[in-house]
């Protein structure tokens, strides 16, 4: 089973962005891990008593499981009572908290350094954040992009297409391949099954995404979108778009677009039938989708993201970029809807 990669990967023909009429600056990640910096945003502080010791952690081109690896071994504990609140990017300089459940022991590992620790009465769990902080250098920009910034910036106040960036689907997306060739086997891990199904659940959702951005509907809401409130988070279906969509346009509300899965809440009307079209058209098989439900339940994703508290200057052809994003949204996305 074969995947074109030109329906998934953010910024190609079928996956667009709602910049793509207007000039970009260019250029492209700079090539060194302090290029590429991220701090996570923590939902709450630890509370100082507990059970659980609560770690600060900057680590330095290093993935999150690795990092856990390398916790667990200087411990002595399983690497299953460590928490974390989501996985941060390995070529890059990261900071995010980590919980366990002895006292930390700092690992012989110069890429890995202990900046705070602190008790807490829980284990850290997956989505316990309120998001993250970008500090980004992008090399080789346009002489002009000062001048081309802010109309980039104007758009971008709107929610870009909240596309999963392409580190989801490993190097040159040989990740989707491999995803589905384990969704196949009659034999694969628990854990494996879980991350692959969760690929191959990003692959539609952009290719459902793209859609839509082609279509114009990023900014409106469909009859049956499953709309979400930005101060509460609430959800619910839109019965009347023509009061909906002026809603969308101010911020008040987000389309969501579809984590395919059994727990998934479908939309009817339009929207339904839109998310069916682009599970129809997949080349997965029957078989393929029992395997799906069976590892992925399924979910909804904001369809559009807005980056918070932008900061950016520029000195020669380098951009240094700085701005905050919700959990799950990727920050090269950003980048690649403003070059």
């Amino acid at each position: 089973m074969i995947l074109d990669f030109g329906h998934f990967l953010p910024g190609s023909s079928t996956c667009t962005y709602s910049t793509s009429d207007l000039p970009g600056l260019g250029g492209c990640q700079g090539d060194q891990p302090e290029d590429f910096m991220v701090d996570e945003i923590p939902a709450y502080a630890p509370s100082g008593e507990g059970d659980h010791w609560f770690v600060k952690v900057r680590k330095r081109r290093l993935s999150t499981p690795q990092l856990t690896r390398a916790l667990a071994r200087a411990t002595g504990c399983n690497e299953r009572d460590i928490g974390v609140a989501g996985r941060k990017d390995s070529y890059a300089v990261t900071t995010q908290w980590v919980s366990l459940p002895c006292e930390p022991v700092v690992p012989e590992d110069d890429r890995i350094e202990l900046l705070d620790v602190s008790r807490h009465g829980n284990k850290l769990r997956l989505g316990h954040s309120h998001g993250n902080r970008f500090t980004i250098r992008w090399t080789g920009v346009v002489p002009d992009a000062a001048e081309r910034m802010p109309a980039l910036l104007e758009r971008t106040a709107a929610g870009l297409p909240n596309y999963f960036g392409p580190q989801r689907f490993g190097r040159d997306a040989r990740g989707v391949q491999q995803s589905l060739r384990q969704l196949e086997a009659s034999r694969a891990r628990k854990n494996e099954l879980r991350f692959a199904v969760s690929v191959i659940q990003s692959v539609l959702f952009n290719r459902w995404l793209g859609q839509r951005v082609e279509d114009g509907f990023l900014h409106e809401a469909l009859l049956g979108d499953v709309l979400k409130k930005r101060e509460t988070g609430g959800l619910f279906a839109c019965e009347s778009p023509e009061i909906d969509t002026p809603r969308v346009a101010s911020g008040e509300v987000d389309p969501t677009g579809p984590i395919y899965g059994p727990k998934m809440w479908a939309p009817e009307g339009v929207a339904g039938e839109r998310e069916a079209e682009t599970r129809d058209q997949s080349p997965l098989t029957p078989e393929n989708w029992a395997k799906m439900a069976k590892w992925g339940k399924g979910s909804r994703r904001l369809a559009r993201v807005v980056p918070a508290d932008v900061e950016w200057s520029i000195e020669d052809d380098v951009l240094t970029a700085q701005f905050s994003l919700p959990p799950g949204a990727y920050a090269t996305t950003v980048m690649a809807a403003w070059s």
